[in-house]
């Protein structure tokens, strides 16, 4: 695709290159998730997460970059990352020319939201000329001209939702679910740290890396059109004595807790198929309607931690929900596989020692 050509602030031009994966190892440095940067790089998740990055050079340089990330099939929810300008570029107008290529782009090919975050007030003041507005903590966001109404429209009730895997492409679907305001939960992951007034991006890809290899699961329900509507993960406890059990989050639409049970046992019944043998939740004292909830799902009350949170002068409690799942199996690895551990090398050469005494 040939690079547009843009007029700056100070008669320089600035050609847009848009770039689809994989990308040469020069553009490296575009990316600054380092935990998931070689898989960007090469394209590893394109069957189910599209990534475009928008590059402007003067006179061959990069002078400034970006990038938007959504999901491969429906690309109707973008989160936005790594917008950046060379200090020798800076006040050009650069960054400005990249953001309207891509939402151009974005729209154009059927975006309804994109998500940004950034604690950094001229950036604030640069999205808000193309129409983000702040949002959920550092978090801001753009709807397109025709998706006002998105938040309604998209966490609409209707026909039963399915439960399936997550893949990474859930990544923008995930912020659109956990940036929403409803349900007013204090916790929203507690598995990444989140509550109900921090946003929700990388997190989601954090906790997906944590979990690769048997460490645990993310299920989302999702309706007959592609919309997120909940979500669920378990991450095994890491060490030898304790990796039957696992910690368990749930996020779902008010308009869909009739599926919470739905959802829940889907990743339950996974979650003794790789030797989860105990699953704890926690949820602020606050929260009677997920205690509720959560209690009808047969999970009991196993610990309270008084003024474990505090908001300001309001204190709240934080409880520990548990269950028992039956059938989780033995132990999964060994005490050598994890750190400290004795090898069996170790074991034999104490065994010599006690025979040569």
């Amino acid at each position: 695709m040939l690079p547009e050509k843009h007029r700056l602030k100070n008669g320089e031009h600035l050609h847009v290159h848009t770039l689809d994966p994989p990308l040469p190892e020069s553009y490296r440095s575009l990316i600054w998730w380092r935990f998931v940067q070689d898989e960007l790089l090469k394209g590893a998740w394109s069957d189910t997460l599209y990534t475009v990055y928008f590059v402007g050079r003067i006179n061959e340089e990069i002078a400034g970059s970006l990038a938007y990330y959504a999901p491969a099939d429906t690309r109707d929810i973008g989160v936005v990352e790594f917008v950046s300008t060379e200090d020798e570029h800076r006040r050009k107008g650069v960054a400005s020319v990249l953001m309207g290529c891509m939402i151009d782009h974005f729209t154009q090919h059927g975006g309804q939201v994109l998500y940004l975050c950034t604690n950094n007030p001229s950036a604030g003041a640069l999205y808000e000329k193309h129409g983000f507005w702040y949002h959920v903590g550092d978090g801001m966001r753009y709807l397109a001209p025709d998706a006002e109404d998105f938040d309604r429209r998209y966490f609409a009730g209707g026909e039963p939702a399915r439960v399936r895997a997550a893949t990474w492409g859930d990544l923008p679907r995930m912020a659109a679910l956990y940036n929403h305001p409803e349900p007013d939960w204090l916790i929203k992951n507690y598995l990444t740290q989140s509550f109900n007034d921090t946003r929700v991006e990388v997190h989601f890809l954090q906790l997906m890396k944590r979990i690769e290899g048997g460490n645990g699961l993310f299920y989302v329900l999702e309706t007959a059109d592609r919309r997120a509507v909940g979500a669920v993960a378990i991450e095994r406890l890491s060490t030898y004595y304790e990796q039957h059990v696992a910690h368990i989050t749930f996020r779902i639409a008010p308009a869909y807790l009739s599926q919470a049970e739905d959802l829940i046992s889907a990743v339950e019944t996974e979650a003794r198929k790789i030797g989860i043998e105990i699953l704890h939740i926690q949820i602020a004292g606050r929260d009677i309607d997920q205690i509720e909830l959560i209690k009808s799902l047969s999970f009991e009350e196993t610990a309270r931690f008084k003024r474990h949170f505090k908001d300001g002068d309001s204190p709240y409690d934080l409880l520990v929900f548990g269950k028992e799942l039956c059938g989780g199996g033995g132990a999964k690895r060994g005490k050598k596989d994890y750190y400290g551990g004795r090898e069996p090398w170790q074991a034999d050469r104490i065994s010599d020692n006690q025979s040569e005494k």
